[in-house]
């Protein structure tokens, strides 16, 4: 009986060193997952600011064609409204 208890105890003793082992790696893991994460937040940071300044060009160079057509409109339609004044 004495035998089985021992046996017992080292048994349990053995359970809970496995699962406080499990437990470390386990909490290891999470940390090396948390710092590849952080890595990655980084390296998207730089992504998304060249595609924020690329959008920002893009949207100037619309603002531009825009202004130009606007500017070509309202000579066109000065043209034409001197040609209707004057007749030709």
């Amino acid at each position: 009986m004495d035998n089985e208890i021992t046996n017992l105890k080292e048994h349990i003793t053995d359970k809970f060193k496995a699962h406080e082992d499990l437990e470390a790696v386990r909490h290891q893991r999470i940390n090396e997952l948390l710092d590849h994460y952080n890595k990655e937040i980084e390296g998207n940071e730089g992504t998304i600011r060249r595609v924020h300044s690329r959008v920002d060009q893009i949207e100037t160079k619309i603002k531009t064609v825009q202004g130009i057509g606007t500017a070509i409109a309202t000579a066109l339609g000065a043209c034409a409204a001197w040609f209707g004044i004057t007749g030709k």
